[in-house]
């Protein structure tokens, strides 16, 4: 088996008694273990000395490409276990955060052809397991940048990133800095320190602008719309292989582009290698067993819509070049150009924050902290109180489609059959009694049928906001964390400077630096912040006047 090469990007300083490897940058070392996980893999170099390294660190080598393709794997013996988890609203709830992003950044030697027509829909998901997560997920996404299960390595020499308590400023449980950490593993020590560095072009820039809440994307210049329709099944291979196609229509070039769910599940990966400081929230989770179903196909390609709907709106994801190569590309040799280009991006984890052309004025630490205390706190309970919500609403919808309709029903049944009975009884007034009873079961009957229909009208719309909100909540964690690390290490850095360890000159630039860190982050709180004003206020007038609606025709049923 051929050896597994990769060329070091940066200089590493390694804790040997923790079992890494020293490296510098333009070192080649030999990758004897991508399976270690959380973003560190096994590495021998030159001297045969063997360690951990940081995958953010190094850049596999390219293997030769083969001269001829390598045989098919083979058919699977046994059938598909089919297991559809499709609960109504398309996401399967586990895990929260974004799936081994950097995982996903190097290729394998079988990935040589490129072709997307090797494989179907029926593959592994990048989403599958990126849906809304559990219900206690956030919280555990928020307890700091633990040692994901590896033994914690001796740092007596190594300062805590942030003062010495066991919380916090952020509520996040707090550990001494750990190279398994988010902000290691995205290369943010490498960034800090001006090791990653470059002249962006002026096309390439993303800008903040100050506002009165602070710092925000500079708005769109021309805003956008992209429908997804027309979703269908196609096959190839003469029928061998099936999957759904969905149609897309962006206003700007009203030119139609067809993608697979796997086209969407790239898009995915792609955007959340590029945009650290932008939560990602997931794709409707993939089923297998009834993907076909009408039912099914039609609601997945709503949420596919409410998904491409944030997509767009986005003031930075809408302006990518990946974002609109995808919404627009419909020739397959710039398809193929254009999707090496992206996953080939050179700003791409701490390298994004090189594109962003920030205001000039420095941020005060003190008040950088407070505002992310306070949105840490949000986040948390946000999340409960969706999660809460969302479960009352399913409680409502089952008792209004099952419990509501039936008491009703028993209601008008036992009317009309009272009415029954009294018709026997041909008299005069007796005629009018049993008429105003027999209607009166009707109209239970009617009231039963409008409750088993409502919930589409009001509470279906609601819970399709609330589990979106859920999956994007579900994506914050890793921001945070991020930013949490990227100040505590620019607070080492002060502390080493009072302690006559780090020249001032230093020091200033990695404050600046972190300083681009904090501006991110704060320009899409900020944004998160608008938007979730502008849904929640939609949301809740169209649940109000159809509840208002609905019991005015309830009232007038009677009558």
């Amino acid at each position: 088996m051929a050896e597994i090469l990769a060329k070091a990007l940066y200089n590493f300083d390694a804790d040997v008694s923790a079992g890494e490897l020293n490296f510098r940058a333009g070192d080649v070392l030999i990758i004897v273990n991508q399976d270690i996980g959380d973003g560190w893999w096994e590495a021998r170099d030159g001297s045969h000395n063997t360690g951990l390294i940081p995958q953010a660190y190094v850049q596999l080598v390219d293997p030769p490409e083969p001269s001829f393709p390598p045989p098919p794997p083979p058919m699977a013996s046994a059938p598909y276990k089919e297991n559809y988890p499709y609960n109504g609203y398309g996401y399967q709830d586990s895990g929260g955060g974004r799936p081994g992003v950097l995982q996903h950044q190097q290729q394998s030697a079988e990935d040589w052809d490129d072709d997307w027509d090797d494989d179907d829909d029926d593959g592994s998901s990048a989403s599958t397991g990126a849906g809304s997560s559990g219900a206690g997920s956030i919280q555990q996404e928020l307890q700091g940048g633990g040692n994901f299960g590896l033994s914690q390595p001796n740092r007596d020499s190594k300062a805590s990133i942030s003062p010495p308590s066991d919380v916090s400023k952020y509520g996040t449980v707090k550990k001494s800095f750990s190279r398994f950490s988010t902000f290691a593993k995205a290369g943010g020590d490498a960034f800090l320190s001006g090791q990653i560095s470059g002249n962006v072009p002026e096309s390439d820039q993303i800008h903040i602008l100050d506002s009165v809440d602070g710092p925000v994307w500079k708005p769109i210049d021309s805003p956008y719309t992209c429908t997804i329709s027309s979703p269908k099944k196609e096959s190839k291979l003469k029928g061998l292989k099936s999957f759904i196609a969905y149609q897309l229509r962006p206003s700007f070039t009203n030119i139609q582009v067809s993608r697979r769910y796997k086209h969407f599940d790239w898009l995915l990966l792609r955007l959340e290698e590029k945009f650290t400081c932008i939560p990602i929230p997931p794709l409707p989770d993939k089923a297998i067993s009834g993907r076909y179903e009408e039912d099914f196909i039609e609601h997945r390609r709503k949420q596919l819509q409410r998904w491409m709907n944030r997509m767009v709106q986005h003031p930075v994801i809408s302006q990518s070049d990946v974002f609109v190569h995808f919404l627009t590309c419909t020739d397959d040799k710039k398809w193929k150009q254009g999707k090496r280009k992206a996953e080939k991006d050179e700003y791409l984890g701490m390298k994004f924050f090189l594109t962003l052309n920030t205001p000039p004025n420095a941020l005060s630490m003190g008040e950088v902290d407070g505002r992310m205390e306070t949105f840490c706190k949000f986040v948390k309970n946000m999340d409960d109180n969706v999660r809460s919500l969302l479960n009352v609403c399913q409680d409502n919808r089952k008792k209004q489609q099952n419990h509501f309709k039936r008491e009703y029903k028993k209601f008008g049944d036992g009317f009309k059959s009272l009415a029954a009975t009294f018709s026997l009884d041909h008299s005069h007034g007796s005629r009018e009694l049993t008429s105003a009873i027999e209607f009166t079961g009707e109209t239970y009957n009617q009231i039963g049928d409008m409750f088993e229909k409502q919930p589409v009208k009001d509470l279906e719309p609601m819970m399709d906001e609330l589990f979106e909100y859920k999956g994007v909540l579900s994506a914050f964690p890793e921001v945070l964390k991020l930013h949490e690390g990227t100040i505590g290490k620019a607070k080492e850095c002060q502390r080493l400077q009072q302690e006559g360890k780090m020249a001032e000159s230093e020091v200033q630039s990695q404050l600046q630096r972190a300083d681009v860190v904090s501006f991110g982050t704060l320009a899409e709180i900020n944004h998160f912040q608008k938007e979730r004003v502008r849904e929640y206020k939609a949301m809740m007038q169209n649940y109000l006047t159809e509840q208002i609606s609905f019991y005015s025709e309830v009232c007038l049923c009677p009558k």
